[in-house]
C-alpha cells in the first residue's frame, strides 16, 4: 500500500489535535497505574458540567495541550466530576465526600496532587484558570 507524504501528514496533525488525557475514575485503578509507573496520581475534583469555574479550568487548561502533554507523561489522573442533580448516593459521589474529607477542601475546582499511597503533596484550587500557574504549582512537587 502506497501512502503520500500529504495523507502521514494529515493523520499527524489529526492526532495531535486531538490528544487527550488519560483519566481514571476509580482511586484503585489509579493507584495500580501509580504504582506501575512511578508517576504520582492528580486527583481533580470538578463539576465540569454545571460549576463555572470548573467549565473554564477544562477549557483553559485541562484541555490544553500543552497541560495534555505534561499529565500524560507525567501523572496519573483520576477524576471525580459530580454531575448536575446527582444521586447523594451515587459512587461519585460518595468518592467526592472521601476525597472532600481526607484532603480538607470544599473548593471545586480542586486539584490534588498525591503520591501513590495518597499523601498529600500539595492542593491547588486558587488559579485553576492559569495554565502556567497549574503547571507551576505541579512541577514544584511533582
Amino acid at each position: 500500500m502506497k501512502v503520500n507524504f500529504l495523507t502521514l501528514l494529515t493523520l499527524f496533525f489529526f492526532n495531535i489535535s486531538f490528544a487527550q488525557i488519560t483519566k481514571y475514575d476509580d482511586w484503585d485503578i489509579a493507584k495500580q497505574q501509580s504504582e506501575l509507573t512511578g508517576k504520582n496520581i492528580l486527583i481533580i475534583l470538578t463539576g465540569s458540567e454545571w460549576c463555572k469555574p470548573c467549565v473554564k479550568m477544562e477549557k483553559d487548561v485541562i484541555e490544553n495541550q500543552q497541560f495534555i502533554e505534561y499529565a500524560n507523561q507525567n501523572l496519573v489522573v483520576l477524576e471525580i466530576d459530580i454531575p448536575r442533580n446527582q444521586n447523594y448516593d451515587s459512587k461519585v459521589m460518595k468518592d467526592y465526600m472521601y476525597f472532600k474529607n481526607k484532603y480538607s477542601t470544599n473548593a471545586l475546582p480542586t486539584m490534588i496532587l498525591v503520591d501513590k499511597n495518597g499523601t498529600e503533596k500539595i492542593s491547588l484550587s486558587d488559579n485553576l484558570n492559569s495554565l502556567e500557574k497549574v503547571l507551576e504549582g505541579l512541577k514544584k512537587y511533582n
